[in-house]
């Protein structure tokens, strides 16, 4: 560890390494929010159902309530970031290898 408490990789590779760090920290990160906003959005669909009485799991006219398609459409926010952060974690060869 450097004298900053910040993560170090010995030789030329040390900025790559740092990079890799952070891009494998935003992906857990998004990862988690991912499944924070699935929590979420699950609590809306139970509201909508509450309200619309549906009683049945065949019953599709939760998917037409305007308030849970909102938050369906929220979280396509946090799946496109997830999936740009993969593609740059994807992207960074390790330190010390060549791609």
């Amino acid at each position: 560890m450097s004298r900053a408490g910040k993560v170090t990789v010995p030789g030329r590779a040390g900025e790559l390494g740092r990079a890799r760090l952070h891009a494998e920290r935003a992906v857990a990160e998004l990862t988690a929010a991912l499944q924070a906003w699935g929590l979420w959005a699950d609590s809306v669909r139970e509201r909508a159902e509450q309200r619309l009485a549906v009683t049945d799991l065949d019953d599709q006219r939760v998917l037409s309530d305007p308030e849970y398609g909102q938050a369906l459409d929220a979280g396509r926010v946090f799946a496109e970031a997830l999936r740009a952060a993969e593609v740059l974690r994807a992207g960074l060869p390790l330190p010390g290898t060549r791609k």
